[in-house]
């Protein structure tokens, strides 16, 4: 194997045991916090809100990173890379915004 497929591959590895690793925790967490009745409706709300301005900032993020890639990459692989993501994360946006006002 040569050098560059095993950083790859120790690279791919490292992102999987995080993911295995974020899963464990969040499932100690959960049930935690169930046990300790954490989960009420004010918590519900104060998490809705939160994501919500994460969102939003995001927004920004994405916008400012995209610039920052047209300026030093320009018209590449991660100029379109990004591109998606930023559309992927309106789609997203908009389709959750019309379910739970078709919801309400």
């Amino acid at each position: 194997m040569s050098e560059s497929l095993l950083n790859t591959l120790y690279g791919l590895s490292g992102v999987i045991g995080a993911g295995i690793v974020l899963l464990i925790v969040f499932f100690i967490n959960w049930r935690i916090g169930k046990k300790k009745h954490l989960f009420d409706e004010r918590y519900q709300q104060q998490t809705n809100r939160a994501k919500a301005r994460s969102w939003d900032a995001m927004i920004v993020i994405y916008m400012i990173a995209w610039v920052i890639v047209i300026i030093f990459d320009g018209i590449s692989f991660s100029f379109f890379l990004l591109t998606a993501l930023l559309v992927l994360h309106n789609m997203t946006a908009a389709i959750t915004n019309m379910y739970f006002l078709n919801k309400e």
